[in-house]
């Protein structure tokens, strides 16, 4: 299982468009944003695929100007 918290740059004007691209991709929730438009999202591996192709699909939003990725986690078990 993975997880990964981002921090995201968007314009405060467009977070609900934003939210309703993000919370569409599996695994995403929204936490909070602050006023100058940074999004706190966490990203939960549910499927046992892993959250690359989630954390790919992120960058691609048209909302999403940058992405800081803050903490990044996976259970590998050999």
């Amino acid at each position: 299982m993975g997880l990964a918290s981002l921090v995201l740059r968007i314009h405060p004007e467009s977070r609900g468009d934003a939210e309703i691209a993000l919370l569409a991709l599996p695994g995403v929730e929204c936490h909070g944003m602050s006023d100058d438009g940074k999004l706190v999202v966490t990203v939960a591996d549910e499927t046992g695929d892993g959250i690359s192709d989630t954390l790919l699909a992120i960058h691609r939003i048209p909302q999403v100007l940058a992405t800081t990725l803050a903490f990044e986690s996976s259970d590998i078990s050999h």
